[in-house]
């Protein structure tokens, strides 16, 4: 039947009666809500009791400087959190369902959202049908209707009948004219319904909220102990009241949530600006974590453009045909045969395909590996062209060859696999035309064998490198492929992967396994070949079964069940609308090394939290150390509420967010990746978070009873272990960029151009408070003689000496353990030049 579409002007109209094609967004949190939020965190809760005892204690100014803190970092979080949610929504914006439409008597691709009833509308495999619309012409239409209906099982859908907006075409293909669209469609009343389902806490969060909640326990404890302690000591109740609010105050970070969400944020941006789309958030952290790749040859390892290098036809005039015909031009080897097509001579394959209308097909399934068409003959009334098109082996059965013949073309099939090449196989026969109907399974018998073509898919640029970083940096690679064995081996072998024997497992012989015994081998294959998409699901499910995280690469609507198993689904930016609404990562250039990129993205955040909280907590605690070692010594106290909130705030506030900017070091992947359950502290953060707050606490300290005690000027005293703790942070964040080596030996020490500003500014702001009258009233500080800036700069370069010395000593004896290695580990061919 012939269509025209809409016109230009019919649609402008009905666009501006009906509106836009989409359903009612959720709202987004209202600012108002933001903001209050920031202050539902047990860690303001803390210092607002802090607050609390000064107002009690008349420190009418402290209170006021604690709630200005608090509120500061309210309106940090709400901008980082607004920010946030800004980002996501431009994300989301990014992956917009598409339609194939006909306007104006022409084709076109566009935004599902501009749809209008009236339209004429494509349907294929994969697809998510866009609105609600009858059906005009169908072919073989399964959909599945589960979003509407809850049932798994597919509903065959033929001429008249409806098909509904965001169910899933599972096979087959379908004309249908738009009806109904956006609310006014049929999931438009349940979505209406529908509330938001809360998104389940990420692993982060877990480990974020358990320090959180030790960070509260120790505080309580501490302040109960140091209250305690004075009043069995015989100190009055008030003053020591003062000394466990300050404390209190000292043990929290305030910003530490907030510079986290920062460094998520800053990786979402990061990998989509190095073409890797991370749909959700959640997915940023679980990519560190990454064990295992499972890639799809094709698209990924190579580019996934397909061109036919080879043809072995037995009967040109009817292959030829066979090749246009039963074309749908929807994936990259039916782009190779039309192409292959326009150069034959004297063939105009449109005209042709256009001239030999369609009757029945038989979709491409990966079951069964072939399509057939059958096609009107113009020419000879009565009588059509039944065209089958797949894998050789299957072609082949349906052919009448004769054993010997079959056995040749088999061994020709073997030498071009052998090649790297793709073998397809073409055969028709002619049938009685009985009007509409479906191809009879006995009519796919005594066909005429037609050939065989080779598609020639050169592996990636660059992918080679992208391997070596991959393995090197203890990930495991299982490549997954539809294709001959022989045929990935060799692409495997082009990209220097030497894949042994027994490193091979083949479709026929993963189905004669039970889940017991695939488990035990799935560890030890390198290639998976020949296999279904439900054959990918139990290699996935496999590697989990063994403890191992998984991203997992597909295109189709098939492969969507290995992709949702997987820890990390991963499609190409051309996939099925269903395959990518159930992917974490979306490839923008379809490239391997964008998937290695993102894991290394993945690392990255995990070291920068890391460093991070080791920073924050090392500042602390020193505070900490200070405090409670003036209160056992029977000192006044060392530190005011004042400083300790500057400290924060000032001298360790915008380091803290300097330090999300660091980029990846060379030894990030090298080092493997990091285990779900992996401690945010390591024993290496653990040590220097007590080295560093025992040190520079008690230099702080010893100022304090030099210059205070000893000197009898409390003031000084004060300024002088103020001072320390500030000058120690400033410089103590150069050792917190890495923790692998000294930080002078940093390949990366002058990449992160904004910590030195940030480095500087503190020294200078550092200096001036001391000499500023506003200031110096304000933190209870006195000007200072260059003897005494010379004893804190000494004592600063004195802490970081000690923390390089610690990281080496460390480091050494971490070699000397060494590392475990994986249970299959692949060699690379030595890197060709230029790669």
């Amino acid at each position: 039947m012939e269509y025209k579409g809409l016109s230009s002007e019919e649609i402008k109209k009905r666009q501006l009666q009906y509106g836009k094609n989409a359903l009612p967004e959720e709202k987004s949190m209202p600012a108002v809500k933001i903001f209050f939020l920031q202050f539902a965190n047990p860690l303001v809760y803390i210092l607002l009791v802090a607050g609390l005892v000064s107002f009690f204690l008349g420190k009418y100014f402290d209170i006021a400087l604690i709630f200005s803190v608090v509120l500061i970092n309210a309106l940090m979080g709400f901008f980082q959190e607004n920010k946030t949610q800004n980002t996501l929504a431009a994300l989301k914006k990014l992956v917009k369902p598409r339609a194939k439409v006909l306007r104006g008597g022409e084709k076109h691709e566009i935004d599902a959202s501009e749809l209008v009833p009236g339209d004429i509308a494509y349907l294929g495999m994969g697809d998510r049908v866009p609105a609600d619309g009858k059906v005009l012409e169908s072919v073989s239409l399964l959909v599945n209707e589960a979003v509407l209906t809850g049932e798994s099982d597919a509903v065959r859908k033929q001429e008249d009948d409806e098909v509904f907006m965001g169910t899933i075409v599972v096979s087959g293909r379908a004309v249908i004219r738009i009806e109904k669209i956006g609310s006014q469609a049929k999931i438009g009343g349940i979505a209406q319904t529908l509330k938001e389902t809360e998104q389940p806490e990420t692993t982060l969060q877990v480990r974020l909220k358990k320090m959180t909640k030790t960070l509260i326990y120790i505080s309580v404890f501490l302040a109960a102990l140091v209250f305690l302690f004075g009043l069995f000591t015989g100190r009055n109740v008030l003053e020591m009241a003062e000394f466990s609010a300050i404390l209190l105050v000292a043990i929290i970070p305030e910003s530490l949530l907030i510079v986290i969400t920062l460094v998520l944020v800053l990786a979402m941006r990061d990998s989509l600006k190095k073409k890797a789309l991370i749909r959700k958030i959640l997915a940023v952290e679980t990519l560190g974590s990454v064990t295992t790749i499972c890639a799809d040859k094709t698209g990924t390892l190579t580019e996934g453009i397909m061109k036919i290098t080879k043809t072995e036809l037995a009967d040109p005039e009817s292959s030829n045909l066979a090749m246009c015909l039963c074309n749908d031009m929807n994936d990259t080897v039916e782009a190779a045969l039309w192409d292959y097509l326009k150069g034959v001579k004297n063939f105009d394959q449109q005209k042709i395909f256009d001239k030999h209308k369609r009757i029945s097909e038989i979709p491409f399934g990966s079951e069964h590996k072939f399509m057939a068409a059958a096609n009107v003959l113009p020419k000879e009334t009565g009588m059509l062209f039944l065209s089958v098109k797949g894998a050789p082996e299957a072609v082949l059965k349906m052919c009448a060859l004769e054993s010997e013949k079959k056995e040749e073309i088999i061994r020709t099939v073997d030498e071009w696999a052998n090649r790297g090449l793709k073998v397809l196989a073409v055969a028709s026969k002619k049938i009685p035309d009985l009007g509409e109907r479906k191809i009879k399974e006995e009519e796919l018998s005594n066909l005429e064998w037609g050939g065989i073509v080779g598609l020639w898919d050169p592996p990636r640029k660059k992918v080679k490198g992208a391997l070596a970083a991959a393995l090197d940096g203890g990930l495991k690679l299982k490549v997954i492929t539809g294709d001959y064995r022989l045929t990935a081996e060799r692409i495997m072998k082009y990209l220097g992967l030497r894949v042994k024997p027994q490193e091979v497992l083949e479709g026929i012989e993963l189905d004669r396994m039970d889940d017991e015994e695939l488990k035990k081998r799935v560890g030890k294959i390198l290639l998976f070949a020949r296999v279904t998409p439900h054959q990918k699901l139990r290699v996935v499910s496999a590697l989990q079964d063994n403890g191992e995280i998984v991203a997992m690469t597909g295109d189709g609507v098939n492969d969507a069940p290995a992709l949702k198993k997987s820890n990390i689904g991963i499609v190409v930016g051309d996939a099925s609308e269903v395959a990518k609404e159930t992917a974490d990562l979306i490839l923008l250039d379809n490239n391997f090394k964008t998937i290695v990129s993102a894991i290394e993205g993945g690392r990255l955040v995990f070291e920068n939290i890391k460093k991070i909280i080791l920073f924050i907590l090392s500042n602390s605690f020193a505070e900490v150390v200070a405090i409670m070692g003036a209160l056992i010594l029977g000192w006044p106290l060392p530190l005011t509420v004042v400083q300790i909130l500057w400290l924060h705030l000032l001298c360790d506030g915008p380091e803290d967010f300097i330090l999300g900017f660091e980029p990846k070091e060379d030894e990030a992947m090298s080092d493997g990746p990091k285990r779900m359950d992996e401690p945010i502290l390591d024993k290496l953060g653990l040590f220097l978070i007590i080295t560093v707050s025992m040190i520079s606490g008690i230099i702080s300290l010893t100022f304090f009873w030099y210059f205070g005690i000893h000197l009898g000027n409390i003031a000084l005293g004060q300024t002088m272990a103020f001072m320390s703790l500030a000058f120690n942070s400033i410089t103590y964040i150069f050792s917190c960029r890495t923790l692998r080596k000294p930080f002078w030996r940093y390949k990366n020490f002058w990449s992160n151009k904004w910590l030195f500003v940030v480095v500087g500014c503190s020294l200078f702001l550092a200096t001036i408070i001391t000499y500023f009258p506003p200031t110096q009233k304000l933190l209870n500080l006195v000007p200072l003689h260059l003897f005494q800036w010379s004893l804190l700069m000494g004592e600063a370069i004195l802490l970081v000496t000690i923390v390089e010395i610690a990281k080496a000593v460390l480091k050494l004896k971490k070699k000397s353990l060494g590392r475990k290695t994986s249970d299959a580990k692949h060699e690379l061919a030595p890197l060709a030049s230029g790669e």
